[in-house]
């Protein structure tokens, strides 16, 4: 059994992995206590054999590449350093984050298609990739929080709202402007880059989407045909047992 760890800015989503089948997940808050007790006892589980990790918490990359030390288990941290089965366009592929290379494999290995892949989490990341294994590249935008944080820290008098669809496009309060400035114009954003994407490549992608709102993003964005929660969780599997064997 195989221990997978996406760790994100916000959140660790932890999973147990018998072969390619998840058994069993948890999700923890990123802190400054990152309840290390609640991991260390997951360590305990004598099923384990090994652990993959896609990280873009290098503090927290190395605390759990402590703890398989400890507990003796093999270590497959996602980076373009070791053979992931992809081809990069990147200029430099050492700063391509582990959550987009992760996320692209378990994409390409379970829908077998051209595909784009949102990550919404913190950030939105749209990553695009061609069945071969070729990655292409991609965009980076704020996450709607971090949009919502942003605006409110960095003027003197709009307000940190919550993040949600309003109830028109345009807002009758300044709050419901915001909302729809944040919710609606990254709905537009993110599918505006999907259709051109498709238009600068020529090609029919299967676009899947992942992270805390993308489930949200696969609601109210045609161009998006499936949400997959665990898309990253399952690249760092594949790419651990492409590099363990």
């Amino acid at each position: 059994m195989v221990v997978a760890f996406d760790i994100g800015n916000t959140n660790i989503h932890i999973g147990l992995y018998k072969g390619r089948t998840l058994t069993r997940k948890f999700v923890l808050p990123v802190s400054k206590n990152v309840q290390a007790a609640k991991i260390r006892r997951i360590f305990n589980d004598r099923r384990l054999t090994g652990a993959a990790i896609a990280s873009v918490v290098p503090s927290l990359t190395k605390q759990v590449i402590e703890l398989c030390k400890r507990y003796g288990l093999p270590a497959v941290v996602v980076s373009s350093r070791i053979d992931c089965g992809l081809k990069y366009a990147y200029r430099d592929p050492l700063t391509l984050g582990a959550d987009r290379i992760a996320a692209v494999v378990g994409a390409l290995t379970r829908y077998r298609r051209d595909a784009i892949v949102v990550d919404a989490g913190t950030a939105i990341t749209i990553d695009v990739a061609l069945r071969g294994g070729k990655h292409l590249g991609g965009v980076i935008l704020p996450g709607m929080h971090m949009l919502s944080a942003c605006m409110q820290r960095n003027t003197a008098q709009l307000p940190e709202v919550a993040v949600r669809k309003p109830k028109d496009l345009t807002g009758k309060s300044t709050e419901e402007c915001i909302q729809s400035g944040i919710f609606n114009g990254t709905m537009i954003m993110v599918s505006g880059f999907i259709k051109e994407l498709k238009r600068k490549y020529g090609k029919s992608f299967f676009c899947v989407s992942t992270g805390g709102s993308g489930i949200l993003l696969k609601r109210y964005i045609k161009e998006i045909q499936k949400y997959d929660a665990d898309l990253c969780m399952y690249g760092a599997v594949e790419i651990y047992h492409r590099y363990a064997s």
